[in-house]
């Protein structure tokens, strides 16, 4: 009798302690190991696909920046070789006024051929050819400035490079001559005559002389 008790007793806390065992599993962690299951990352194809697609993306953005670069460098180009049409236009090599300054060189003459001690010098009388050809190579030096002011404003600055290394050599050269004729007279009434003589030929001629080759009608 005390062995049917006690195994009803031992049976009845065994169920007991199943029981207990079984609330104590609440929903609460089913909720949170089904949380945990879907966190999991994707799989490894899912990962490939999204590297891929962000791969592409990039490629496509380097592309695109590439080919802007290029647009750009090819507009950067085409602006320098405008800039450069306009920096070197065509070099201007002769300026009008050829036959108005061929007028002017003529009245010169005209004008000093009109002077009264034109006479005299004409006959070698030594004061009157002083005044006559000093003046005359004053003004014919007048001109030439002139003619040469005019050329150094409109030529083009390689054109007026050259003739202005050819002016000191001419300039060089007419001083050398004009020395040399009065020294053929050094001493005498006529050394100063020769001077102003030389001078003035050397500059007359040099009047016409740049306005033929650097004018234009």
């Amino acid at each position: 009798m005390k062995k049917s008790k006690m195994f009803i007793v031992v049976s009845f806390l065994t169920m007991l302690f199943v029981f207990m065992s079984a609330c104590s599993h609440s929903p609460e962690e089913d909720a949170s190991n089904q949380s945990e299951s879907d966190t999991i990352p994707a799989s490894k194809d899912d990962s490939s696909q999204s590297n891929d697609a962000s791969t592409e993306s990039t490629v496509e953005s380097n592309n695109n920046e590439e080919n802007q670069s290029k647009e750009s460098s090819m507009e950067d180009s085409n602006v320098q070789v405008d800039s450069s049409q306009e920096e070197y236009p065509t070099p201007i090599s002769k300026v009008e006024g050829r036959k108005d300054y061929l007028n002017k060189l003529d009245n010169i003459q005209k004008e000093m051929d009109a002077m009264p001690y034109k006479k005299d010098s004409d006959k070698g009388v030594t004061n009157a050819m002083k005044n006559y050809y000093g003046v005359s190579y004053d003004k014919y030096d007048n001109a030439l400035n002139e003619i040469y002011t005019l050329l150094k404003k409109e030529l083009s600055p390689e054109v007026m490079k050259e003739l202005k290394a050819e002016q000191l050599k001419w300039i060089e050269q007419k001083e050398e001559k004009a020395e040399k004729e009065r020294l053929k007279y050094e001493g005498g009434t006529f050394e100063n005559v020769a001077l102003l003589i030389s001078l003035y030929e050397s500059t007359k001629n040099r009047c016409y002389e740049l306005v033929n080759e650097y004018m234009t009608d």
